[in-house]
């Protein structure tokens, strides 16, 4: 199966750089087309079917959302990536409405870019096989039940994302077209389960694993033999979906309540936080909007976490809230007070938690001007923000904090790159490997690290592990087993007397990761040591 992709950018050079540095032969797309302004595009994709539209937003002759709008009614089936070098959250926000795929910042690395063409694929390929099922699963029905979960996560995908319209003008035909078990009469409601963070450091397949656990006890605890279904979006958004026949069917007391237990289970066994927010039940035609208003609901949720939240029409009135003197905090900074500035973030979000009504715009004030105060601060400097936070930790560019915690936390690893940046004196990842050192001998948590060099442990092991090279915990590791091969080589030491020295109360433990490392046991090291050279594979 072969690929078409269409590159749209005003920049001659963006162009030849993405066309020359992604290896498209590897991605099986066999023509890559290239236009420098959204007319230009809408005539080759006018004249060729167009598979992957990698595109910049901000363009001097129509933006990209302007494109994707036309794409969307135009070319339904094409993938968008957008490519810009400024993080609008505007454009962001309404690149997600219209269901672009992904949206990486310039200067962007083709092996980054590349990998996201290929998940972009990925996707068009399950789409294909949905499509193609659907004309076919009449003959071969068995077939069709295997992959009938594909076919309803498509219908809900579309539906969300407004590729499919609904109206009470089509809802019959769209029923029978997706063979949903539905009448035009019945009621849908949705529950949207907002994972807000995990108990513990997980890579991104642990969280796929651990949110496919979420759906499938989602399904046992809400839907309970009643008529439903669980999904997630394209946009990894879980979402449980009640089909009720009767209005007055449905126990709200009885929901809640499993919604609760559904939140202290996942808290106890699936090692995450999150909350249900539970909509209004409505009919097709209606529940998209719905959908939308719950994650509008979501969003503007930002002081309380693992609640069951009901939808109710708001009417939210103007935030009074009082933002920080930037001017005292922008001298702060300048004169390398640390301590005094944290001590200031702290107390401005302390005193938001206090607020009693709190949306996310007061987040979004304070996120532009704090970051407004640090490029001012670096300009005087000739630094760059952008890429001394690409150079530290690029989470800190993917999006605004959504939680007053949250924004908390960005504003002090925020903080802490700037200060080391302009007040160098000792690198963090020095003092880490110092005090690990010093403390060989006992238990050493990444908690107890982050404390030592006052930044969150998450961001501290990221931030270690592009520096090093290896994890925290491997580098612990090695350290330990090279001082204990040390006293193993160089002393008579009993092997028990030298685990404890390392930090290992457990021998069996400490022999098992000296073999690890080694491949022999410390007994065998030392008995053989005078009898023949033994190879380690870590120094």
């Amino acid at each position: 199966m072969s690929y078409r992709a269409l590159i749209v950018d005003d920049e001659i050079y963006a162009v030849m750089g993405i066309k020359s540095g992604v290896k498209w032969e590897e991605l099986h797309i066999t023509e890559v087309y290239e236009a420098y302004h959204i007319r230009e595009a809408m005539q080759v994709m006018s004249k060729a079917s167009i598979d992957i539209l990698i595109c910049d937003i901000e363009m001097p002759r129509g933006n990209g959302i302007e494109l994707l709008e036309w794409v969307n009614e135009h070319s339904p089936n094409t993938e968008t990536i957008f490519l810009t070098a400024h993080s609008n959250f505007s454009f962001v926000q309404r690149a997600i409405q219209l269901d672009g795929f992904d949206y990486l910042l310039k200067p962007v690395e083709y092996h980054v870019l590349q990998a996201t063409i290929g998940r972009a694929l990925d996707t068009i390929k399950q789409e294909r096989e949905v499509a193609s099922l659907r004309e076919q699963y009449k003959p071969y029905y068995n077939l069709w039940l295997k992959k009938k979960s594909l076919i309803s996560d498509k219908f809900w995908n579309d539906l969300f994302s407004k590729k499919i319209t609904c109206s009470s003008s089509n809802t019959e035909r769209l029923i029978h077209e997706y063979v949903l078990p539905l009448t035009s009469s019945t009621l849908i409601l949705p529950i949207v389960i907002s994972v807000e963070g995990w108990d513990r450091e997980l890579n991104s397949a642990d969280e796929e694993v651990l949110e496919y656990a979420l759906r499938n006890i989602a399904r046992d605890l809400m839907l309970l033999g009643r008529h439903g279904d669980v999904i997630q979006t394209k946009l990894g958004v879980n979402c449980v979906l009640l089909f009720i026949e009767q209005a007055d069917e449905l126990n709200s007391a009885w929901l809640e309540e499993q919604c609760r237990q559904y939140i202290h289970y996942c808290r106890e066994y699936l090692y995450s936080y999150v909350s249900c927010y539970i909509g209004k039940a409505s009919l097709l035609s209606q529940v998209g909007l719905m959908y939308k208003k719950l994650l509008d609901m979501e969003y503007n949720m930002i002081k309380k976490k693992s609640q069951v939240q009901w939808y109710k029409e708001s009417h939210s009135s103007a935030q009074n809230t009082k933002l920080p003197e930037f001017t005292t905090w922008t001298l702060l900074i300048e004169q390398g007070k640390k301590e005094d500035m944290e001590k200031e973030l702290c107390r401005f979000f302390t005193a938001l938690e206090q607020e009693k009504e709190l949306n996310a715009d007061v987040l979004h004030a304070f996120y532009h001007s704090f970051v407004q105060m640090i490029h001012y601060i670096l300009h005087k400097r000739s630094l760059s923000l952008h890429r001394l936070i690409q150079r530290a930790e690029d989470t800190l560019v993917e999006a605004i904090p959504r939680s007053i915690a949250d924004m908390e936390q960005w504003a002090h690893r925020l903080l802490a790159i700037v200060h080391d940046q302009l007040h160098k004196d000792d690198s963090v990842i020095h003092r880490v490997k110092r005090y690990i050192h010093d403390h060989l001998s006992e238990s050493i948590t990444r908690e107890e690290l982050a404390d030592h060099v006052h930044l969150n442990p998450a961001y501290l092991s990221r931030l270690f592990k592009k520096e090093v090279g290896e994890s925290l915990t491997d580098y612990v590791l090695s350290e330990r087993m090279k001082v204990a091969k040390d006293l193993i080589i160089n002393s008579s030491m009993p092997i028990s007397d030298i685990a404890q020295s390392v930090g290992y109360t457990n021998f069996s433990y400490f022999t098992k990761m000296f073999k690890k490392q080694y491949q022999y046991t410390p007994q065998h090291y030392r008995r053989h040591l005078e009898d023949q050279p033994i190879k380690s594979s870590s120094g």
